[in-house]
């Protein structure tokens, strides 16, 4: 089980426990944090992410990604993690 430590994304800050079986997208879905998504595809972009701490594993995506971007629908975590919103 892993933790993934929320910070402050729409105005949530919490802790959710998660088998990482699924998304990090679809594991915040189920907690009822919500984020931006569309295509659930890696193709929009729209659900980027900051990794702030941790490891996920990250399946391929069309969308260029900076360091410690993650995008929510392609990344599952591995270890304990730590997600915010991006800095723009």
């Amino acid at each position: 089980m892993f933790k993934i430590d929320v910070d402050n994304i729409n105005g949530k800050t919490e802790s959710l426990y998660v088998y990482g079986e699924h998304s990090i997208l679809t594991e915040l879905e189920e907690h009822n944090v919500v984020i931006n998504y569309s295509c659930r595809q890696g193709h929009c972009g729209s659900c980027v992410l900051q990794l702030l701490s941790g490891d996920v594993i990250h399946q391929d995506c069309l969308v260029p990604l900076s360091q410690g971007e993650i995008l929510a629908c392609r990344a599952t975590p591995i270890t304990d993690i730590k997600i915010g919103v991006r800095d723009f």
